[in-house]
């Protein structure tokens, strides 16, 4: 006998949940989607985008957060090697 998805939910719902989510969305975890990586987000050569990265640094430096001040230098950097075509 075949597959039949045209049950009580109808066709096409084998990708739907069983329980739809009520209410709103839970926050999200801290660094998750508004981490650095997409605060730099837009236009600009990549010089500028190594000197707003080494900018975000040096103020997480500031704020004794030498975890966030890595992850600048290493975006920094990555921007560095763009503009210097190694990337």
């Amino acid at each position: 006998m075949a597959f039949d998805n045209t049950g009580p939910r109808g066709p096409g719902s084998e990708n739907r949940s069983k329980f739809p989510r009520r209410g709103p969305r839970p926050p999200k975890p801290a660094g998750s989607a508004d981490g650095a990586h997409h605060r730099a987000r837009g236009g600009g050569s990549a010089e500028q985008k190594q000197n707003q990265w080494l900018a975000r640094a040096v103020d997480a430096e500031r704020a004794d957060d030498p975890i966030e001040a890595e992850l600048c230098r290493q975006y920094a950097e990555h921007w560095f090697r763009v503009s210097r075509g190694q990337e």
